[in-house]
């Protein structure tokens, strides 16, 4: 019998309530506490899973010191998690953190530093490798059942109403938006089922006149891969209308692989003269929910294992999160970034570029 791992939440805000359920239904985990700055939030954990007040925390530092947890999980905002990370490591805890690791790709780097130098794993929540869709179409282009991918077109067209209930409100105002919380998913989707890394970007950020966002919520981006994969990338949360658009298209040398809803419809096109394309059965998930509950249960089975890279680990998230970097300083710049020499800008450690990660989510 496996003791369940001690885990505390940090955030209860709109993400950080899907995790107080996920850990809740999560035979290996107990939750011993929560932190959140909010008494709402804090309320809501004791309303809704009988939290006692002495497991609720306003402060950190208090809740580490007080129930020394084996896990911390972060659904906090990302500005700040510097802090929070290595103060999590200090006291000896595991730590899996929403993504993107930080805002500041300088600041991702010293949390993986960290976590490495106190012996602690490091797991990051990038839950969208975890949807059935995504796993399929890796499984499917692995096989090369229908060829290598040569080049693809990404396409994600929302209005996105940062105000509505149930949707963290800080993407409102902080710095690039669509960039850092939901472009980082893409990005490392591409990754994940291409299994090929990023080595050029261009990028341009725009933000129209009617977005409620303060920043950039437009990214229209080139990416250039290893194995001669190019990919036309487009994403907005600033649609003008209510109609959302989802388009990823892989062109292969032996057909086509097609995904026309975000979480669904995936389609294979066999044959170069293929005038039609057929479905690919998918078990159905709970959108945003059961693909995190997927990564939530590898990841612990990870740690419990012995594992200081429970993958998605931090260092291979530094490679989707340096491409995020890459498009911001190509928008700045209004040049094209070579990630080998961003990654030299960095000082990123060269075992780190050579990690390869195992035992990825099974199609």
């Amino acid at each position: 019998m496996i003791d369940p791992v001690r885990t505390l939440l940090v955030g209860v805000g709109a993400r950080g309530r899907v995790w107080a359920r996920l850990l809740r239904e999560e035979r290996l985990t107990e939750v011993v506490g929560y932190v959140d700055l909010e008494e709402e939030n804090l309320a809501h954990v004791r309303d809704r899973y009988g939290a006692p007040s002495a497991a609720c925390f306003f402060d950190l530092g208090a809740a580490l010191r007080a129930l020394r947890p084996d896990l911390v999980v972060l659904a906090t905002p990302p500005m700040g998690r510097h802090r929070q990370a290595v103060l999590s490591f200090e006291h000896g805890a595991h730590l899996l953190s929403e993504k993107p690791l930080a805002l500041d790709f300088g600041e991702a780097i010293r949390i993986v530093q960290a976590a490495e130098e106190a012996g602690r794993a490091l797991a990051v929540a990038v839950n969208f490798r975890y949807q059935h869709c995504v796993t399929r179409a890796r499984a499917i282009l692995r096989s090369r059942e229908i060829g290598a991918p040569s080049f693809a077109r990404y396409v994600y067209w929302r209005n996105r109403d940062g105000r509505r209930p149930g949707l963290n409100r800080f993407p409102l105002t902080m710095r690039q938006p669509m960039l850092y919380e939901q472009t980082v998913h893409h990005v490392d989707e591409i990754r994940f089922v291409y299994d090929a890394e990023v080595e050029r970007v261009w990028c341009r950020c725009h933000n129209p006149p009617w977005s409620m966002y303060r920043d950039d919520a437009t990214v229209a981006a080139v990416l250039e891969l290893t194995g001669g994969i190019l990919v036309s990338y487009i994403g907005t949360w600033s649609a003008q209308t209510r109609m959302t658009e989802f388009v990823w298209r892989t062109d292969c040398e032996g057909g086509a692989l097609l995904q026309r809803q975000m979480f669904s419809d995936l389609f294979i096109a066999r044959g170069r003269d293929a005038d039609a394309a057929e479905p690919v059965p998918l078990p159905w998930q709970e959108p945003l929910v059961d693909d995190a509950r997927q990564l939530l249960t590898d990841v612990v089975e990870q740690i419990l294992a012995g594992s200081l890279h429970p993958h998605p680990s931090g260092v291979d998230h530094l490679r989707t999160l340096g491409v995020i970097a890459a498009c911001e300083e190509s928008d700045r710049t209004g040049r094209s970034v070579a990630m080998d020499e961003l990654y030299a800008r960095h000082n990123v450690p060269a075992r780190w570029l050579a990690w390869t990660e195992e035992g990825r989510p099974a199609p």
